[in-house]
């Protein structure tokens, strides 16, 4: 099954299915994405051929037929209303070749059948409009009468009457249906598809996070105040932030950063936990700020200010469970050749950052550790406190004892769901070497001493070696020197030739390979 473009009727219906035209035609109208009991535009073509193409056979007539069961098994009652009509219509007329004993009976249910379902698309159907239905199907009055006949007459219709009634509504299913469905249907890739909550919550966490790049390059180069942003940003960038403080009664910038990631907060707590692409769609606003991402590189000589306007966002991520999630897409970012090397350097530089933090937080759990061995009375830390402003004393205690300047350090703790240990397995440390680069040597080093099992002194000299080696290595890749220049010499018989110098190479006009030095190419050899 897969979903298909197809044109929407006005009038609701049981059956699923094309147009429903006041005439044979079908009137133009919008179209929709619908889900298809067949597997795409070549399956239902396919069907087509065999019940109206020329190759049309008893054969082919019953592939048709069989194809129009599993449509049936696949969708029910939202299989078509018309491929079930022509299924039994089909089906009287392959029990008529076969020369079945009780053919009128067949014919006399099959017709009934076509149009009870034709007339179970029309919203108004009952029993004294089946005239006003057939009008609006775009079917002849005497179909009606037929189907009276069949139903409830005592005598049926002679075979030959029911026999040319069958192909008249085969070939009138033909028009209504069956020709307008093959020339419209276009086949969707399916998992390209989006459901309407994933993209309202996409459009939701996209405006926020580009309302926080903006607030954070505002604040960062201190406009903090609507008057000072005027005067930075564009008008239409402007306009954006004066709004969203308009609506919320925000003041300065530092505001709307602590509302942005308040709301962020909200925004995912609102979502539905299976929604499958929900880390994507988040992990992907991240990356798209342009200004967060080389904040800190435009601001190295502030680098405070930096970690202090951002903290509550990772603080956030934490809290949330996405801390870990963030941190590899920095390092897949400073990995990838085909992104711009003001991305990496972006991306290598807060992979780093969490790095640090990584590295404090596993220092302060072995000290609380060892005082926890020492003295058993000793209170209990919650290492998510860590993602609140206020921590207590003895969490406190420890932030200073693990020796980070917390002014240049992101502070962030545990996930309450899910309490992990900061560390990385040696199979993710060996997968960073292939890629390695100068963005990403950084945070190799860094996860030398987070990996489990630990590396020996030996091993982490060893990954640092080769770290250096590829920091030398690109060092050294220096363009090869183009630069040439020209010089006049002179020669034996007084006459002057010009002799063109390309590195340690010389290329001289009018010279012969017999007569070429060591070093110099001839531009005319014999």
């Amino acid at each position: 099954m897969v979903a298909a473009k197809e044109k929407e009727p006005n009038a609701k219906r049981k059956h699923a299915e094309g147009p429903l035209p006041a005439t044979t035609t079908p009137p133009p109208a919008k179209q929709r994405m619908v889900v298809t009991p067949w597997r795409d535009t070549t399956e239902f073509s396919s069907v087509f051929d065999w019940l109206f193409g020329k190759q049309s056979s008893p054969a082919n007539l019953r592939k048709a037929l069989s194809h129009m069961r599993i449509w049936n098994l696949r969708r029910g009652s939202l299989c078509p209303a018309s491929v079930l009509a022509t299924a039994v219509l089909v089906k009287a007329q392959l029990d008529d070749k076969e020369g079945s004993d009780n053919i009128q009976s067949i014919y006399a249910s099959a017709f009934t059948r076509f149009f009870n379902f034709m007339s179970s698309i029309m919203q108004n159907y009952n029993m004294t409009s089946m005239y006003v239905t057939a009008q609006q199907l775009g079917l002849q009055s005497f179909i009606v009468d037929l189907r009276h006949l069949c139903s409830h007459g005592q005598d049926l219709p002679p075979v030959l009457v029911l026999r040319h009634t069958a192909a008249h509504c085969l070939d009138w299913l033909r028009s209504y249906y069956w020709l307008p469905q093959k020339e419209r249907l276009s086949n969707l890739d399916a998992p390209k598809l989006q459901r309407k909550d994933v993209v309202k919550f996409e459009n939701e966490v996209g405006t926020l996070f580009e309302m926080f790049d903006l607030a954070l390059e505002c604040e960062l180069n201190g406009a903090q105040k609507l008057k000072s942003i005027s005067k930075l940003k564009p008008s239409a960038e402007f306009n954006k932030i004066r709004v969203y403080c308009s609506t919320r009664k925000l003041k300065i910038t530092k505001e709307v950063l602590d509302t942005v990631v308040s709301e962020l907060g909200v925004a995912v707590k609102r979502q539905n936990s299976a929604m499958k692409d929900l880390i994507d769609i988040y992990m992907a606003g991240v990356l798209k700020m342009k200004y967060f991402l080389g904040a800190g590189l435009a601001h190295n000589d502030n680098e405070e200010l930096v970690i202090k306007a951002t903290q509550g966002l990772f603080r956030l991520l934490a809290m949330q469970g996405y801390i870990e999630n963030m941190f590899v897409a920095f390092v897949q970012l400073s990995e990838n050749a085909t992104e711009c090397d003001e991305r990496r350097r972006g991306a290598s530089y807060w992979a780093t950052k969490m790095l640090q933090t990584f590295g404090m937080l596993c220092r302060m759990k072995r000290m609380y550790k060892e005082e926890l061995d020492s003295n058993s009375n000793i209170k209990a830390v919650d290492f998510t406190t860590l993602n609140k402003s206020e921590i207590s004393k003895t969490m406190r205690r420890l932030l200073i004892h693990s020796g980070v300047d917390q002014s240049l350090t992101l502070i962030f703790g545990e996930c309450p769901r899910k309490p992990r240990s900061w560390v990385f397995e040696r199979e993710f440390l060996m997968n960073r070497l292939g890629p390695l680069n100068k963005y990403s040597v950084p945070i190799v080093k860094g996860l030398l001493p987070l990996v489990v099992p630990p590396l020996t002194d030996e091993q982490i000299d060893d990954f640092t070696k080769v770290c250096n080696a590829k920091m030398q290595d690109i060092d050294e890749e220096k363009p090869l020197n183009t630069d040439n220049h020209s010089t006049v010499v002179a020669t034996e018989d007084n006459s002057n030739k010009t002799q063109t110098v390309f590195g340690i190479w010389k290329l001289e006009e009018d010279n012969a390979w017999s007569k070429c030095a060591l070093g110099v190419l001839p531009t005319n050899a014999n």
